[in-house]
């Protein structure tokens, strides 16, 4: 965290920098301005028919030697009225007599109203600059320690299925797919923000751990789009840096935030410019703050949410059952319910079938973090990302009708938690910018794609093992979103397939063939 000298020595270097920009831009545009008005005026005159300045000033003296008997008599008159005081110097003639109307004079209107401006910008970058440096005072710096030992396995994941993929063949594959890597894409009008959501007994025991959310959060100022895409965490990879495989949520548990990054960059060919970690009392706090979410809530849902609300009520100190959902409303009983051998809450009602009625209820942010969370039997990482971006594009839509109370209120409770290596330029951009960027359409991806992928078990568990084309597929369904005119996954998806027919894929996307392997 960056100590108060810091901040007071950069903001005194912002604010000179500031003015002096602004006294140069000031002298610019008062110079440009005034010419341009008086131009203006000039040509308004000579285009009506009245006669010019020098011609009105010519008229006038006539007129007043007329009126005094001769011309010479009157100029003598008017040099010793001049001149006849002592003392008194003669007034200079104005550069440009021009008034409007009798009121203000040009030159003073613009000057005025050109001080107005200049002063009303200089408070506007002073408060930018303070609240700049209040709220980036208030960040963390990422932990990118390195860790050796094995993460440890949730009984759950464990399933009892014969192993269907080898280990070492598979390894063997994925290194060497990692050695004709392909060029990562970037783009100066594109921003890749990888967001990690951080598993809620680490963030209770403040210890780094595995991942609950692994989201790519791409801006396209271009385009104007928001880009949500979701990154399984039960996707199988090589760890190149520690030369182990195992699931890419564990990439975090090994290397932190950064070393995630890299391996999301290796096999989805897409560079990542920044991170963003937060923990789930940071998202309660954001769900509240907004007001709570709105969601389609089914029975199965309902009955699983228990289970992570019952933790978090644990960590937050809240007595047993707080913001339990009445299941009550479905108009089911008991006899559907049960526990099961680890004491978890469930019910016998497949999810999504024609028994599990759904509701659409509001959330508060303690429900909305459970729902968010849900994984085991509502349909698994893909329901729970799926839940996910739902929850996330809930945030951005309703964080516009925040007033700037509240968005204060927001940024003192959550950035002193959040963990990025964001840059402060780029923070002050994105906080000048905001709400233009709350405006963009929002798209949703989950990676990898459906039917690109395919389900095996290593170790006794579950996992998202991709061959060489695959992932370059879904990559390349990543850069055709985020890049890309594509809106959806089908149109994706579509845009793949018509680049493999017409034997254009490898070329547009920079991929190497792919090397097949037989087991």
């Amino acid at each position: 965290m960056k100590d108060n000298k810091e901040h007071t020595v950069a903001s005194a270097e912002l604010r000179d920098m500031i003015n002096h920009a602004m006294i140069n831009k000031r002298n610019s545009e008062a110079d440009a301005d005034l010419k341009s008005s008086i131009a203006q005026a000039m040509d308004k005159k000579a285009s009506t028919g009245k006669i010019s300045h020098a011609e009105h000033s010519k008229e006038n003296h006539t007129n007043k030697d007329e009126a005094h008997g001769s011309k010479n008599t009157s100029h003598n008159k008017s040099s010793e009225s001049v001149h006849s005081e002592p003392g008194v110097k003669a007034e200079k003639k104005k550069r440009f007599p021009i008034n409007l109307r009798g009121g203000w004079s040009l030159r003073k209107k613009t000057g005025v109203t050109l001080g107005v401006i200049f002063i009303a910008l200089v408070l506007l970058m002073a408060v930018i600059v303070f609240l700049f440096f209040y709220y980036t005072g208030l960040l963390k710096d990422r932990d990118n320690s390195i860790r050796t030992e094995k993460p440890p396995v949730d009984s759950r994941d464990l399933v009892n299925e014969p192993d269907t993929l080898d280990e070492e063949a598979k390894e063997k594959e994925l290194r060497e797919m990692l050695q004709q890597r392909s060029k990562k894409i970037s783009n100066e009008k594109v921003m890749n923000v990888l967001l990690i959501g951080e598993d809620i007994r680490d963030t209770a025991s403040q210890d780094r751990g595995n991942t609950d959310v692994m989201m790519l959060i791409s801006l396209n100022k271009e385009h104007k789009t928001v880009t949500l895409t979701s990154l399984m965490r039960d996707t199988w990879v090589y760890m190149e840096k520690f030369g182990i495989s195992n699931k890419l949520n564990q990439a975090y548990w090994y290397g932190g935030a950064e070393y995630l990054s890299e391996v999301v960059e290796d096999y989805y060919s897409v560079k990542i410019d920044r991170t963003v970690k937060v923990n789930f009392k940071q998202f309660i706090d954001i769900a509240e703050t907004v007001g709570g979410l709105d969601f389609d809530v089914s029975y199965t849902e309902a009955v699983a949410m228990r289970d992570p609300m019952d933790e978090q009520n644990y960590h937050l100190k809240n007595p047993d059952g707080t913001d339990y959902i009445d299941l009550k409303q479905y108009g089911k009983d008991d006899s559907v319910n049960y526990y099961d051998v680890d004491g978890k809450f469930c019910t016998s009602i497949e999810y999504q079938s024609e028994e599990d009625n759904v509701i659409h209820m509001h959330l508060n942010g303690n429900q909305a973090l459970a729902y968010a969370r849900v994984r085991y039997g509502c349909g698994d990482d893909y329901g729970r990302t799926m839940r996910q971006r739902e929850a996330i594009q809930q945030i951005i839509s309703k964080s516009k009708k925040l007033s700037l109370v509240q968005l204060d209120e927001l940024m003192k409770k959550v950035l002193p938690e959040v963990e990025t290596d964001l840059e402060d330029g780029e923070i002050a951009e994105m906080l000048l910018n905001a709400f233009d960027y709350m405006n963009y359409d929002i798209q949703q991806l989950r990676l990898p794609v459906d039917d690109y992928f395919t389900m095996d078990f290593i170790n006794s568990q579950s996992c998202l093992s991709l061959a060489n084309w695959q992932f370059q597929a879904n990559a390349a369904m990543l850069r055709y979103m985020v890049y890309g005119d594509c809106k959806t996954v089908e149109e994706a998806r579509a845009q793949y397939q018509k680049e493999i027919d017409d034997g254009t894929f490898y070329e547009k996307n920079d991929f190497q063939p792919p090397v097949m392997y037989y087991y």
